[in-house]
């Protein structure tokens, strides 16, 4: 409602509501709502549409004109030269001395935006940090120019809203010297109603907004307004109030290991949250921050992503097709869209190779798809049987159990000459053309592509072979649950327990030189320097650049590369790994009888020749199988340093901001950025970013698994009992939080995992069974392992105690 006294083109938080968005804007008009509900907003005004019309009044025919032939730069032009009127000179000055001349933000409010239909969030600008007379004006000049950016302009032109009769409020707000800020979605945007959605790191809310950094994301109980679930962002920097604008700090470590919200804080903004939905009547996305422990309401607009009654993944109810859309979620987790041009070319082998046995199988593109906001499911669909398996069956499986997988280190050195001819081309990419770095990267994926069909053919399908033979085998020697097939590969020498070994060394080598407190103590991204000032660093940081030349190819999500980075890449995440090494000296279990033995003196006689043909012919088909994946990686890194120079690219010509941008696109968005600069990727950017906590709830989300709140239950993957502490850990960024005896809480594991086992007291993870990499390395450090539960991330709390049984698949609370 519309209020009297307002100081002729200035307009006060108090003297303006919901029907006053003609003259001071959507967010204006939200923030003057929010003000009078009493509601915790910074104290304010708004400098009013008719102020932009007046100044520029002039211009404005001018101003449409050029915008409407896309001589966007003309237009601002013709805004910035504008001469401010006097009287509103004045207005403006008064106002901001009655505010007491605080430092202020600065922020475009369109008379079209915050509403339901149409979010123009991030369209115009903003500016913070504003001290000063000249400084607030220059501010509010700047955000009528941004009106009139091709990032608007495009999106006006999608929305269908006309450029010719537009007109710009400014909002000045007193800015919050925010310890914790972030964003919260009143409703999940996955429509949870009993749930909230909410990101928080240090410093200002831009850090969040603009996602400079991986904040904490947090899902809240509307009932009783507790944490259901978070995730640890790693937080590396901060942005901070200081004289002219804002500054950018690293975050000490011991804050980024930790929720950067305590339990009431995370009340607090749970009840505001509630109470800003009640007052609008509808899910709100709310930007928000806390100074001390006093919280603060920045801005509120009605949620315009959510999405009633949509399915994570498309439902089936056929076992096969709950199989596969298990083995998809676990393989791929959470990809960004651009890994889907890697996930599809991996995938597609492995579907060409089923194609190839007789099967009808679908491309990889109708399994794993990406709608328009960036989320992406899976629709699992079985293979079907065709006629001509009974003719292709028999011709492959004669070719795969054909091949002598003893020749491995042959054509590893053939994979590794083939990569070593790419990365002589990737080291030229600054000299190459756009179409030639798309030639170059699909050639790289096409390589990978043919990797994992060898694989397949000459690895993965003849040990699916020779694994029912080894558990006929020890069916006949009685050891039947006593002996897991993966008990086989105790003391072989395969890439992963290369890795987990030589980290074992390395940090036995750190003890024995009295480096340990050096690196448990040091942030990660400092530890190298910090050991090169002990007398024996310098020795040690050699052994650990050996040891990444050799093995750093290693990655935290392997089969997503365009989202990811190595170790090699990135030291830190393996120094991370390190450190929490050293916090344990439990070793894989060495003193039982190995299993092979085992197994062959319970054998009758006759029988024994054949048990040592399995088991040589299994630990053959591991080590390829594990080699082949990890010259996949190798290839990977190869890939990143071209898609490193197209992401340059797109940002030198003006169609995304920063590196981590692209990460946000499918692939043939990237390439058409490439060969057309396009800055309305950059909104596409912004709205898949806002969406990123959805698409990762929307991916690990799944019915299966356990729905009651006293039992989680999955498949039994490692043997044994185990009462910890339940440490619910989604990201590498989180490993540090882990302590000798909890009881590790993930939604998989991978071989970058490893060094976790010799922490923790058991496993249980919302995915995998007895195959996978969590059962084999549970089983090898004799630790219980509870699989597949589905949903135990979300299901056990945090901090709390419960018990493992690997034997009967059971996870229960311990009072």
């Amino acid at each position: 409602m519309r209020r009297k006294n307002r100081d002729n083109m200035i307009y006060w938080f108090d003297q303006v509501g919901a029907d006053d968005i003609a003259v001071v804007g959507g967010k204006g008009a939200n923030l003057g709502e929010c003000f009078n509900a009493g509601l915790p907003v910074p104290p304010g005004f708004v400098v009013g549409t008719e102020a932009y019309s007046l100044a520029s009044r002039d211009v404005s025919e001018a101003v449409v004109r050029a915008a409407e032939s896309k001589d966007y730069r003309h237009a601002q032009n013709l805004i910035r030269s504008l001469e401010i009127p006097a009287d509103l000179m004045t207005a403006v000055e008064r106002a901001y001395a009655k505010l007491g001349e605080p430092v202020v933000a600065v922020r475009s409010s369109a008379t079209a935006e915050d509403l339901a239909e149409a979010s123009f969030a991030g369209q115009q600008d903003s500016v913070l940090g504003v001290r000063g007379i000249d400084a607030l004006w220059h501010a509010v000049q700047e955000c009528w120019v941004s009106l009139w950016n091709e990032r608007a302009i495009e999106y006006r032109a999608k929305q269908g809203i006309e450029n010719s009769g537009l007109a710009l409020a400014v909002v000045v707000q007193e800015m919050v010297d925010a310890d914790v800020a972030g964003v919260l979605f009143t409703q999940n945007p996955m429509a949870n109603d009993d749930h909230m959605l909410a990101s928080a790191s240090y410093g200002l809310g831009e850090s969040v907004v603009a996602a400079t950094v991986t904040p904490d994301t947090l899902e809240l109980s509307r009932v009783t307004h507790e944490i259901v679930s978070s995730t640890i962002g790693s937080k590396e920097t901060r942005i901070d109030m200081v004289v002219g604008g804002t500054e950018v700090s690293e975050v000490p470590t011991e804050l980024r290991s930790r929720l950067s919200l305590d339990t009431a804080q995370v009340a607090d903004l749970a009840e505001l949250g509630l109470n800003v939905e009640q007052y609008y009547g509808s899910p709100q996305d709310i930007e928000w921050a806390f100074s001390g422990d006093k919280l603060f309401l920045l801005q509120s607009r009605p949620i315009t992503t959510v999405v009633s009654n949509v399915e994570p993944h498309f439902e089936t109810n056929n076992r096969m097709e709950r199989v596969l859309q298990g083995d998809l979620i676990e393989h791929y987790p959470a990809p960004y869209p651009i890994d889907l041009v890697a996930v599809h070319a991996l995938q597609n082998a492995i579907q060409i190779m089923m194609r190839k046995l007789g099967l009808r199988a679908a491309k990889a593109e109708s399994l794993i798809l990406g709608d328009a906001d960036g989320i992406i499911r899976v629709r699992a669909v079985a293979p079907k049987i065709t006629p001509s398996l009974f003719i292709k069956l028999p011709l492959m499986f004669r070719k795969g159990m054909s091949h002598n997988p003893d020749a491995w280190d042959t054509e590893e050195a053939e994979a590794a000459s083939r990569r070593s001819e790419l990365l002589a081309r990737a080291n030229q990419v600054a000299e190459i053309t756009g179409e030639e770095l798309d030639e170059l990267l699909r050639d790289i994926l096409a390589e990978a592509s043919a990797l994992m069909r060898y694989r397949f053919l000459y690895y993965l399908a003849p040990m699916m072979v020779w694994r029912g033979v080894a558990e006929r085998q020890i069916q006949l020697a009685k050891l039947k649950g006593a002996i897991a097939v993966e008990d086989l590969y105790e003391d072989l020498e395969y890439v992963t327990a290369d890795i987990s070994s030589s980290i074992s060394v390395l940090a036995d080598s750190a003890r024995d030189q009295g480096l340990g407190e050096i690196i448990a103590e040091s942030p990660p991204e400092d530890l190298i320097s910090s050991l090169n000032f002990h007398p024996s660093g310098s020795v040690f940081v050699s052994e650990i650049r050996q040891f990444l030349e050799r093995r750093g190819a290693r990655t935290s999500r392997m089969y997503l590369p365009f989202s990811n980075q190595s170790w090699r890449e990135k030291p830190e995440q393996f120094l991370e790994l390190l450190a929490v090494s050293l916090r344990s000296d439990t070793k894989p279990k060495q003193d039982k009888v190995p299993a092979v033995e085992l197994v062959r003196d319970s054998l009758p006689v006759p029988l024994r020749s054949c048990w040592a043909k399995t088991v040589r012919k299994l630990r053959a088909l591991h080590v390829g199988r594990e080699g082949t994946l990890y010259q996949i990686e190798e290839l990977f890194v190869v890939a990143r340093i071209v898609m490193t120079e197209i992401s340059e690219r797109l940002i030198r010509n003006g169609s995304i901001e920063r590196l981590a941008d692209a990460q946000f696109l499918y692939y043939e968005e990237v390439l058409g950025g490439l060969e057309h600069p396009n800055p309305a990727l950059q909104g596409t950017v912004a709205n898949r970013r806002s969406k990123r906590g959805a698409a990762e709830a929307v991916w690990w989300s799944r019915k299966d698994g356990a729905t009651g709140t006293e039992i989680v239950s999955g498949t039994p993957g490692s043997p044994g009992q185990a009462v910890g502490i339940a440490r619910v850990i989604h990201t590498p960024a989180e490993f540090s939080r882990l302590e000798q005896g909890d009881i590790l809480v993930c939604p998989f594991t991978d071989p970058t995992w490893t060094p976790l086992f010799s922490v923790a007291g058991g496993v249980v993870a919302d995915v995998g069974g007895p195959l996978s990499h969590a059962a084999i390395v549970a089983r090898e450090y004799g630790i219980p392992a509870v699989l597949g539960t589905g949903n135990a991330t979300s299901q056990i709390k945090d901090g709390t105690s419960i018990l493992v049984d690997g034997e009967q698949g059971l996870v229960s609370p311990v009072d």
